[in-house]
């Protein structure tokens, strides 16, 4: 799920969670740029409140420091979290918040298609957020294309009409 700053990104993926967790599914939310509580707090005020997901633990929701932890160290936690806690859903938010965390691009590559692969191999959804940059039309730019290794794409933007700004969600990608 991509586009610029404040469309919805991550209040359309804490959707699929919440929805997920009212099934009785686990699901896991990493957050790079958001801190738990502003999550949590962010949430509540668009009418999901996650908190007693979180107390059942039908919902992990963890802020991560890629200062304090590796990509590899990442991944393995999301594995292991698959494995033992049986998540169903995972999401990423940001890729951006991963590529700080890495030096090179051709390696944050390589790590998203085996951590993509594993996740779709046990039936795991999986989200990532992708911030855009700029606010409309030609201007808007991403730091990196990994739109190969997903199955969707979904594009939130703003754009102008009839001097509004008004919101859209564009399908850029569907394999099923």
């Amino acid at each position: 799920i991509a586009g610029p700053s404040g469309c919805g990104k991550s209040t359309l993926c804490t959707q699929f969670v919440l929805q997920a967790a009212k099934r009785n599914e686990k699901c896991a939310i990493f957050t790079f740029d958001e801190t738990r509580q502003s999550f949590r707090v962010r949430s509540r005020g668009l009418g999901m409140d996650l908190d007693s997901h979180l107390e059942s633990g039908m919902i992990h929701l963890e802020q991560v420091d890629p200062a304090e932890l590796s990509p590899g160290e990442f991944i393995h936690r999301i594995r292991r979290g698959v494995e033992e806690k049986r998540w169903r859903i995972v999401v990423i938010d940001s890729l951006n918040g991963v590529m700080n965390s890495m030096n090179e691009e051709q390696a944050l590559t390589v790590q998203l298609h085996e951590l993509l692969s594993y996740l779709n191999q046990v039936g795991v959804a999986s989200f990532m957020v992708l911030a855009q940059y700029g606010l409309l039309g030609s201007a808007m730019s991403s730091p990196t294309d990994v739109s190969y290794l997903a199955d969707n794409v979904l594009l939130l933007r703003y754009f102008e009409a009839a001097g509004e700004v008004r919101q859209a969600i564009s399908v850029m990608k569907r394999r099923s």
